[in-house]
């Protein structure tokens, strides 16, 4: 099964369209996941190896690395990618399903998982890889992310059966939904370090 969604990776990945994901369609959850989870590990396995080179976020951002804060080990951030990863997912497909389902899409759970899984697993290790490089990493995620987007377009027609104008309905609601929630956490944040530096500020002499 895991050779055959490799298979399947670099075919939608090389020859991107609907009929493509139809080729390669099962409605299997369960390899869904592993394949997200193997993908999950790899870039956790990358990140900490990078930060113990010294090729972390503080390095990069021209920051001393003895005062940086100090990188979580391996072992560590390989099981909170697990658990991260495995949250994420189900929430993220389950939020697509349910709008699909809404638009009057008659594909199963499985099959929408499965194909968005063929795609977004190597795609995210391939931006784990590039994201070492300075400079061109944040070009080549910003790439990334649109053609992630444009595959799951094509995903969600053919795993959900949608005709192409509600997949991108499906897509526009996700994107405002999104954007919500980066909101509602910039928000959180800024009011949380206004309150800390206003605390700071009263007890100054």
């Amino acid at each position: 099964m895991f050779q055959e969604m490799i298979n399947g990776s670099i075919a939608v990945l090389t020859r991107p369209s609907v009929s493509t994901f139809e080729e390669h369609e099962k409605n299997n959850l369960a390899w869904a996941l592993i394949y997200s989870l193997i993908a999950g590990v790899i870039n956790a396995i990358i990140a900490a190896i990078a930060a113990s080179l010294g090729l972390g976020a503080a390095t990069m951002a021209g920051l001393d690395p003895e005062v940086a804060p100090a990188q979580p080990d391996i072992l560590g951030t390989v099981f909170g990618a697990i658990l991260f990863t495995v949250l994420i997912l189900l929430i993220a497909w389950g939020i697509t399903y349910g709008l699909g389902r809404a638009f009057g899409g008659t594909g199963q759970f499985g099959e929408l998982a499965y194909n968005l899984s063929l795609f977004a697993a190597p795609l995210s290790v391939i931006g784990s890889l590039l994201g070492l490089i300075p400079i061109v990493g944040g070009i080549a995620a910003f790439a990334l992310s649109v053609y992630n987007l444009y595959l799951t377009y094509l995903a969600i027609q053919s795993g959900m059966n949608l005709p192409s104008n509600k997949a991108l309905y499906v897509i526009i609601i996700e994107f405002v939904i999104a954007t919500a929630i980066v909101l509602c956490f910039v928000l959180f944040f800024a009011v949380l370090v206004a309150a800390i530096m206003g605390a700071g500020g009263t007890t100054a002499p």
